[in-house]
This record gives structure tokens, sequence and C-alpha cells, in this order.
């Protein structure tokens, strides 16, 4: 979804794992041993995250809400791009990089108070007792957090229309969401490559995600 506003994915040819670094940086084990490694390799990309301007899809479903449509978005992305976008009710299942926490006492803290240091690849440390912030994005070896899979479930359940956006459908769990939906309820696919959900979809469209849902809102 975001990466036609210039952010990478991660796992396309053009993605994080194949040109900045491996999954291995986002493991928690190692990040627990040598959390430098992991700022070094992602400041570049929250710098990124920051910069970023959402683009035509993330305000077509923004659009849709000011329509007066009920819009829950369930998303992997953890670049807030959706709520700036205008967005009021995202589940974000794979965690955002807004927020840090700290691994020694669990305080809370917002990333863009050590923006400087965490852009710039030095390891940021907590106000209250110095222990290392960690984003508060998912690793692997983690939970994943439960509320916001817990209600993205429940919105499929009570949707009327489901809406994949840029996904691969290869992801556990969030590739597992679609079939929450209620039997008979519509399902659109925009994605770049074809997924194995297409075949169950009633309307697959394989271009841009900011050239078609603008149309399929209205908007353009």
């Amino acid at each position: 979804m975001s990466t036609e506003s210039g952010l990478p994915d991660f796992r396309s040819i053009n993605g994080i794992y194949k040109t900045l670094t491996t999954a291995l940086t986002f493991n928690i084990r190692l990040f627990r041993i040598w959390p430098r490694q992991f700022y070094k390799v992602i400041g570049p990309f929250y710098k990124d995250c920051v910069s970023a301007e959402p683009n035509a899809g993330h305000l077509a479903l923004a659009e849709l809400e000011r329509q007066g449509k009920i819009v829950e978005i369930a998303t992997q992305n953890v670049d807030c791009l959706h709520q700036k976008a205008g967005s009021s009710i995202v589940h974000e299942i794979h965690g955002t990089i807004a927020t840090m926490t700290c691994m020694k006492c669990g305080e809370k803290s917002q990333a863009s108070d050590y923006a400087d240091m965490f852009s710039n690849g030095k390891v940021p440390h907590c106000s209250h007792c110095g222990g290392v912030l960690k984003p508060d994005l998912t690793f692997f070896g983690e939970e994943l957090p439960s509320e916001p899979l817990r209600k993205a479930k429940l919105a499929f359940l009570d949707a009327d229309l489901v809406i994949v956006l840029g996904t691969s459908l290869k992801v556990a769990p969030a590739n597992t969401l679609p079939g929450y939906r209620v039997k008979g309820t519509p399902m659109f696919i925009i994605n770049h490559d074809p997924t194995q959900y297409d075949e169950y979809a009633d309307f697959v469209s394989h271009e841009k995600i900011g050239e078609i849902l603008p149309q399929l809102v209205g908007m353009a």
C-alpha cells in the first residue's frame, strides 16, 4: 500500500529484505543482544516514514469515511500513513513505528521525542531508567499485538464489503483475515501480483492502488 508513497515493502524484489538488510535484523533475540545493528539499519527507514505523504490510495479510503461510510482498516504497515490521510479506525496488526517501549521498565515513549537519535542510527534509551527503547513494531519471535488483531477479525465479520489492498496474502495471520468475512460478503482485491484469494473475489485488479481505488470511490 505504501510503496506508492515511496516506502519500500519488505518481501518484494525491491523490498527491504533484498536491498537493505535481511529478516534477521528484525529478530527479537538479536535485538536484545545487539540493538545498535537494528538502529543502524532502520534509521533511514524511519526518516522515510516520517517524511512520506499519503498517496491517492490512502486518501481514497479516508474519503470513503468522509462520505459517511464506516471504514475500518487492518494494516500490516507500520508507517502511520492511513492516520496521516485522515482515517480514524486503523488496526495496526504488526504494530507501529510511532511509539517505543523500554525493554527494562516498560515505559512508553513517542519515537518523535527521540527522532534525531533514532534516525541517525543511535540507540535511544529510556529517560526514566536508561533501558534500551524498542520500536513498537512486531519483531520475529514476538507475538502480534492481540487487541488490533481481535478488532480486525471483528471488522471482517461485520463488513458489508471487504477490500484487500497491496498484499500478497502470504504472511500469517494477516492472510487469514479475509476468511473471517461472512459468506456472500463481496470482496475486492487490488494487488500488483495474483493472490491465493483472487478466485474468490468479486473484483480483481493488478493495477496501481492509487489509480484504481480513487475511481471506485468516485474521486476520479
